[in-house]
């Protein structure tokens, strides 16, 4: 049973689920970055095995959940949310280092926040998360498919993501519930527009990965060998990018969620990680 906290982060709401107790070491949780995601439907299954042993926050990033719904046109659509991240562990966690922990657009997230090191961060934990690069094109056109909230175009996006395991009627079903809360169907559609004429310059003014050579934090970085979203071989990619810090590359046999449907599988190799940076 988690906790539920309403914090005013910059001037900005922001909705933060806590489980285990704030006097052990502090992990952050990001969640996906799909129409209906939040911090819930992606770790509830996975939070409370890693709070036998850690402090666990998992907010609801900015255009999701029951955080607030702002979009911002004029930059990327990381660097709000790292922005929240930041404040979110200065209220939380202040003076503590965290290990921060992100599945797809939040193993993203985790990547930019650790790139911008501001932060003192035990470790970070990308899930089929890239940073930006390496994506299959095909498969994030589909997965951005979602004319408007519908339950069974819900379904056909999650078998995007995972498998059609026990839970996936309740998690699709949940899903679609969240994509009717007033404001998140257009402040996810937001996060892909793009100005035609000014998109490719864009892209090509964005330093990133090339960033990552001063990082000196333990990095893990977990594929699935069934995720139809990335390179298969972005782990390695990405790795050689970060030749100052300790990596290690988990291969799971998975597709791009495990946290969703192979929820004891993915905490079992988060702790064998973390544990060895405590």
């Amino acid at each position: 049973m988690s906790l539920t906290l309403t914090l005013k982060l910059h001037g900005l709401k922001t909705e933060v689920h806590l489980w285990g107790q704030n006097n052990r070491p502090p992990l952050l949780l990001l969640h996906d970055g799909m129409y209906g995601a939040d911090a819930l439907t992606a770790w509830d299954q996975v939070a409370p095995i890693l709070a036998d042993e850690y402090f666990v926050m998992a907010p609801d990033l900015l255009g999701f959940g029951r955080s607030d719904k702002v979009v911002f046109l004029d930059r990327s659509p990381y660097l709000p949310r790292v922005d929240q991240i930041e404040a979110l562990l200065e209220a939380l966690s202040p003076a503590r280092s965290c290990h921060v922990i992100g599945t797809s657009f939040g193993g993203s997230l985790a990547l930019r926040t650790l790139e911008r090191n501001r932060l003192s961060l035990a470790s970070v934990v990308a899930i089929s998360g890239t940073g930006g690069p390496w994506r299959a094109p095909a498969g994030i056109a589909a997965l951005n498919d979602y004319p408007q909230p519908d339950l069974e175009q819900m379904k056909s996006l999650l078998d995007q993501v995972t498998s059609r395991y026990a839970g996936f009627e309740h998690l699709a079903e949940r899903r679609y519930r969240n994509t009717l809360i007033s404001g998140h169907f257009e402040s996810i559609a937001a996060m892909g527009l793009r100005n035609p004429a000014t998109a490719r310059a864009s892209a090509s003014t964005d330093p990133y990965p090339s960033t990552l050579i001063q990082i000196k934090t333990p990095v893990m970085l977990v594929a699935g060998t069934r995720d139809p979203l990335l390179d298969p071989d972005w782990a390695r990619k990405l790795a050689s990018h970060l030749p100052n810090a300790p990596v290690t590359i988990e291969t799971l046999p998975t597709g791009h969620s495990p946290n969703l449907d192979h929820a004891e599988l993915t905490a079992s190799t988060l702790l064998s990680f973390l544990r060895a940076y405590r």
